[in-house]
């Protein structure tokens, strides 16, 4: 198997037996909320990324997720339960190094198999852009995404290591589809 292939076929696996906590919302929308707080959020990582608790460089509460590498494919990444056929939004509270040049924040489906597919929507991550001082530096990003057949889909922030260090710091995601009742 190639290691592209590989991976794909892991993080699926992962998203088979991952847990997500809902969070309180409003009639008829499902949402899941990740603010980095713990440890049963069930966060896994690809290359140089982890969760730093207690350090000072959160959005909000004591814990944030990031991405940090200059080289290879690095990511924070978490299955999601949403609702099938649905028009869903994804928003999270990112921080970006001026030196990064090809980060993601993203929706991937997943197939069948328990493999990652294709993306459904992303955003695309480039330099730090103009750093929010009344939030820490966070800046909030958010996309919508049609859900198609899916109960679940893979979120990630990640980015490519292009020869310099270059990271991403993420808090606060949250998931919102409507549901049917």
């Amino acid at each position: 198997m190639k290691p592209s292939i590989t991976l794909k076929v892991l993080l699926g696996l992962l998203c088979a037996v991952t847990v997500t906590i809902p969070t309180v919302a409003l009639a008829g929308i499902r949402q899941t909320g990740f603010d980095f707080e713990s440890p049963r959020e069930s966060w896994w990582f690809a290359g140089g990324a982890g969760l730093d608790y207690g350090k000072g460089l959160e959005h909000s509460g004591k814990g944030n997720g990031w991405v940090r590498n200059t080289s290879g494919w690095n990511a924070v990444n978490n299955c999601v339960n949403v609702e099938p056929n649905s028009e869903c939004t994804v928003a999270a509270w990112l921080r970006k190094s001026n030196t990064l040049t090809d980060g993601y924040m993203s929706v991937r489906r997943l197939n069948r198999d328990g493999s990652v597919g294709t993306v459904i929507n992303e955003v695309k991550l480039v330099g730090a852009g103009s750093p929010n001082p009344q939030n820490r530096g966070y800046n909030r990003y958010t996309f919508n995404f049609n859900s198609g057949s899916n109960s679940k889909v893979l979120f990630y922030v990640g980015l490519w290591g292009n020869g310099k260090d270059s990271w991403v710091q993420v808090d606060d995601v949250v998931v919102s589809c409507p549901t049917p009742f």
